[in-house]
């Protein structure tokens, strides 16, 4: 007969892993990186050298000086997926013209605004359309990932309006200009700030606010995963101290030609 050795093992303690301190991470790293899609002017695009440059990259910056000189790297990603990327940690949040919405907080907590984020229509200036109302069989677009999208379906139902097909999506807003440009759109819905400075670089076209009832006012937003607080909490406060030291209305009037700081609350979009 074979004889079986019994071996006691030491027992294994199987611990859950907790999830780390970011704000600890980046500053022991020395950089922070950020998502952003490099295509949205004038929050962060692609410069004469192909270096990434907007109001987004100078607020990083500044952000990264007031955390004790650390390095910002900005992550350019495929927006319609970006929260996905912030969640598998491609990067430690997103700083990328954000418009914070009811959908989006189910996945991450938003910081205090630091922009208008104001819906708008970029039109052909001799559309004859001068509200969301004139839009009734025409061919409409927004941003891909936007929550424009879900605007021209609210806008349609409150006007009793039908578009001519389905509303669609365009990754890059020049992508959407040169479709308005050649006939294929008549209009093209995004932020009110990124639509004027379409306009502002392109002949023939206006803008016009997209607004309604059925949403409330809209705010630009850094996002963070729900665990890290600590990184959210001293991005606020930076936000707050740029604020009261004129610094981010500087940086507005230099991106958008006016401050919008007045209508920016000291509180985090939540619902």
């Amino acid at each position: 007969m074979r004889l079986l050795t019994v071996i006691a093992l030491p027992a294994i303690l199987f611990v859950t892993p907790v999830a780390g301190d970011t704000l600890a991470e980046i500053r022991e790293r020395g950089s922070f990186s950020f998502g952003l899609e490099a295509q949205y002017m004038p929050f962060g695009f692609r410069g004469e050298n192909n270096e990434i440059v907007g109001f987004d990259i100078d607020l990083a910056a500044e952000i990264g000086e007031r955390l004790g000189g650390l390095e910002p790297v900005p992550v350019d990603t495929n927006w319609p997926t970006v929260i996905l990327s912030l969640q598998n940690g491609d990067f430690d949040f997103i700083l990328g013209g954000m418009t914070a919405t009811a959908e989006r907080y189910q996945r991450v907590n938003f910081s205090y605004p630091y922009m208008d984020a104001s819906s708008g229509l970029l039109i052909p200036a001799d559309s004859g359309i001068e509200s969301a109302a004139d839009l009734d069989g025409k061919r409409v677009a927004a941003g891909a990932g936007t929550p424009q999208i879900r605007q021209l379906e609210l806008v349609a139902d409150e006007h009793s309006i039908t578009f001519s097909g389905a509303i669609r999506s365009f990754a890059e807003d020049t992508v959407a200009v040169a479709a308005m440009n050649a006939g294929r759109i008549d209009a093209y819905a995004s932020t009110l700030v990124a639509m004027l400075e379409q306009a502002s670089n392109t002949e023939g076209l206006t803008v016009i606010p997209l607004t309604s009832d059925q949403w409330s006012q809209e705010f630009t937003a850094m996002a963070f995963r729900k665990e890290d607080e600590p990184l959210r909490a001293e991005i606020n406060r930076i936000i707050v101290e740029m604020k009261e030291d004129g610094t981010l209305a500087m940086l507005q009037e230099k991106w958008f030609g006016q401050s919008f700081v007045d209508i920016l609350p000291n509180e985090a979009p939540s619902w």
